[in-house]
């Protein structure tokens, strides 16, 4: 409950919460189905929230007492670039996950390094994972983020049988191999919201987009 409207104000692919300004209410009604069923929570599992998305989030919403106690955990994070994740406790699969989007948004050159595998995925599979995460809710301006994040920390037997792609070992190796490295080298395992202590962080950066009321 903490975590959902910042996120879908950040990327949700539904245009009614993206960039909007909507309240918990609202966001309740676009989620729930006809039938009545909410499964929001059973089908996420973890939250990724760059700081200039939380700042803005914060500036423009009227928060409920959890995200004012979220405002309240980045606070000292505020000067520097900073980058929130959430998960289940014990999730160790999506903590990899969620910390693999912290360092791509914090690293310049871990995000180049990304960029340039996924360009050079091959094509079949590249449009397969695409289809896959739009359908799953993605919009399209983080799924270069989540391609590299699904391909780097989730198991074969998953990406093959929930997201159905053809793919062998040797097509997740490079982004497995990448992140390793990374998370190794910068993450001490031990933080909520933390700065990349991999060399040449970016400054951090406020959006420019403008941000309009919920219209249901």
């Amino acid at each position: 409950m903490t975590l959902c409207r910042p996120q879908e104000f950040y990327e949700s692919d539904n245009i009614k919460l993206r960039n909007r300004i909507f309240t918990y209410e609202q966001f309740i009604d676009q989620y729930t189905h006809k039938d009545g069923c909410f499964d929001y929570f059973t089908n996420w599992g973890g939250f990724n929230l760059p700081c200039h998305v939380l700042e803005d989030f914060f500036d423009t919403f009227e928060l409920t007492m959890r995200e004012l106690k979220v405002r309240e955990v980045t606070k000292k994070f505020k000067r520097k670039p900073y980058y929130l994740i959430g998960t289940r406790a014990g999730d160790d699969e999506t903590l990899k996950h969620e910390l693999i989007h912290a360092h791509y948004y914090l690293n310049p050159v871990y995000k180049q390094q990304v960029d340039v595998l996924v360009r050079s995925m091959n094509k079949d599979l590249k449009t397969q994972i695409t289809f896959a995460l739009k359908s799953m809710g993605y919009a399209n301006h983080v799924i270069t983020d989540e391609i590299n994040a699904y391909m780097a920390s989730s198991k074969l037997k998953y990406l093959k049988n929930e997201l159905d792609l053809e793919l062998t070992k040797a097509d997740v190796k490079p982004f497995v191999d990448l992140a390793e490295t990374v998370l190794r080298r910068s993450y001490n395992g031990n933080t909520l919201a933390f700065q990349a202590r991999a060399a040449g962080s970016i400054p951090a950066r406020r959006s420019t987009k403008k941000v309009s009321n919920y219209d249901g």
